[in-house]
């Protein structure tokens, strides 16, 4: 995944030097030059992830084709930024908020950030973007609408993961590992919950051999957990496989973004042993020797879909998303012959899932 790593203040500083000449007293005018080329009118769309987002192959590198994929089809210039650490996102922030509040030309711009570190920052600044009506900013991932300017959006994955809780048991044998980002993240922890209701929801595929479920943060920061060193994925596999003897079979079930590659390298590099996982956010199911099922997030799509809207007029100041409308959803290439003995019936399950998912909401 190609990343787009840009020093904005430096860059802003440049274009501005370009831009003006000094009178022989000193003072600095702007010099019209009616040959130069004229600054771009085409909206433009900018992303600040969060540290090293881009290249999870997971959530936020389906938001960068959600935002490519609009911006060819709508004529639209994009920027998206992946910075190496919080506090150089925090400096890209600040450097667009400022740029769009300070603007005095008639170009759109929409900011967009998917990442949870950054909340505070958004609900304390996203006022001063009144300033300019052309500015405009979508924070993902909350149940919680913005208070003045913008709009927000969550994908509820309770439902499509209780549907993975309840098919787990057809596959599992003898341990589920539930391996979380950190337990502040909003969606990790619902996506979690819906998981462990439909797997306690759901029989004892063999009742003299029971499957155990035992979930695990990786983190204990907010924002967390989303990478991981090789060297840390297969210790947590060595810790996990303790639990239950060397001889055992092990299903990981990684909310955890990104961090889910290097487990999925170090189960690869353990061919001698049992593991399987659960794909989540994208399909998986390609890599069909260790992967049982995926369990999907269509954000590049919603994305995609509010860039549209905002062009237009017309995104919601808030909107959610859940099993019932596809945004989210559980792929399989074939039903197992395990799920077919077992007479699962995954359409009537979906609607077990959808009315879970419903309740869920309203409480």
């Amino acid at each position: 995944m190609k990343r787009r790593l840009i020093h904005i203040s430096s860059t802003i500083f440049i274009c501005g030097l370009l831009l003006m000449g000094c009178t022989k007293d000193g003072r600095i005018i702007y010099i019209p030059d009616p040959e130069e080329e004229q600054p771009p009118t085409t909206p433009l769309v900018m992303v600040v992830y969060g540290p090293n987002g881009l290249g999870d192959r997971s959530y936020c590198d389906l938001i960068y084709n959600g935002v490519e994929a609009a911006a060819r089809r709508l004529g639209l210039r994009t920027l998206q930024l992946s910075p190496e650490t919080e506090e150089l996102g925090m400096v890209y922030l600040e450097t667009m908020f400022h740029q769009m509040e300070t603007a005095s030309d008639s170009v759109r711009r929409l900011f967009i950030t998917p990442s949870p570190v950054y909340e505070e920052f958004i609900r304390e600044n996203n006022k001063r973007l009144d300033r300019n009506p052309n500015a405009d900013l979508l924070f993902m991932e909350t149940t919680t609408p913005l208070e003045g300017k913008g709009s927000t959006f969550y994908i509820d994955y309770y439902g499509a993961m209780y549907m993975g809780g309840c098919m787990v048991h057809y596959s599992a044998k003898d341990l589920v590992s539930v391996l979380l980002a950190n337990p502040y993240t909003q969606s990790v922890l619902e996506a979690a919950e819906g998981f462990q209701d439909g797997f306690n929801d759901t029989p004892q595929f063999n009742e003299k051999q029971p499957v155990l479920l035992h979930t695990r943060y990786l983190s204990d920061e907010i924002g967390g957990g989303f990478s991981l060193e090789d060297s840390t994925a297969l210790r947590i596999l060595n810790e996990e496989l303790e639990l239950v003897g060397s001889t055992s079979d092990i299903t990981f079930v990684p909310i955890c973004g990104g961090s889910m590659h290097p487990l999925m390298r170090a189960i690869r590099s353990k061919i001698w042993m049992s593991y399987l996982y659960i794909g989540i956010d994208g399909d998986m199911n390609v890599d069909s020797r260790y992967c049982s099922f995926s369990i999907i997030k269509r954000v590049d799509e919603i994305t995609a879909d509010c860039i549209s809207k905002w062009l237009n007029g017309t995104l919601p100041k808030h909107q959610n998303f859940g099993l019932a409308d596809g945004a989210t959803a559980v792929l399989m290439d074939n039903v197992p012959f395990y799920m077919k003995a077992a007479n699962l019936n995954l359409d009537s399950l979906k609607q077990v899932a959808i009315r879970k998912e419903g309740e869920r909401y309203e409480k």
